[in-house]
């Protein structure tokens, strides 16, 4: 290779090198300034189980609603691009508690996945922030419905999916890259309104 090709030849990955460095510094600056907000969080608490059980008999001649509070958890991973904009999706377990249709047992469980959109109000120092969106979630209720008659009780079944609307609400506070967080998420489904509040923590990674 002639020396002058040789030394142009150098100078240009010289020069590739250089430009490479400066692009990358420039979009490590740039991710600093605008990070993605992407994390991950889990929370326990209370949850809220309803259900509407579409049993009728001579003892109870319209269809009930089955409630009652059982240990709720939730798993989610959310973005968070902009200060007042985000996005979340979950898992959602409200719980498998027990309790009785006119003497006769019933537990029931309500779990699923649910999606929102997040506004956060421009608050110092904390985040307040409200959430709407879809959950598809399953419900299952199983026992005993009395009749009022011979037989005193008959098998209950219940299972049904659904995906209707959800919202809620919070308050988060942080702490580098974690946050601790407060919520309220109240649900439609198998028609009637299970809910859920629930205490966690949040880490961004990203």
């Amino acid at each position: 290779m002639p020396p002058f090709r040789s030394r142009r030849y150098h100078r240009g990955l010289a020069v590739a090198a250089l430009a490479g460095l400066i692009g990358c510094s420039w979009l490590s600056a740039a991710q600093a300034a605008d990070p993605l907000g992407l994390y991950v969080g889990g929370a326990v608490g209370t949850g809220q189980v309803a259900a509407s059980l579409p049993y009728t008999s001579v003892a109870i001649p319209t269809a009930t609603e089955f409630k009652n509070s059982g240990t709720a958890f939730e798993l989610l991973l959310g973005l968070h691009p902009v200060p007042v904009l985000g996005a979340e999706v979950q898992y959602v377990d409200l719980g498998n508690p027990s309790g009785n249709i006119d003497g006769y047992s019933l537990n029931a469980s309500v779990k699923g996945e649910s999606a929102f959109g997040v506004v956060y109000l421009p608050i110092p120092v904390i985040d307040v922030y409200a959430k709407a969106g879809v959950a598809r979630l399953q419900t299952t209720a199983s026992g005993s419905f009395p009749t009022g008659g011979a037989p005193a009780s008959v098998p209950l079944q219940l299972s049904r999916t659904t995906s209707e609307f959800a919202m809620g609400g919070g308050a988060q506070y942080h702490f580098g890259a974690w946050a601790i967080r407060a919520e309220y998420e109240r649900f439609s489904a198998a028609g009637a309104n299970p809910s859920l509040a629930v205490v966690g923590f949040t880490w961004t990674f990203l």
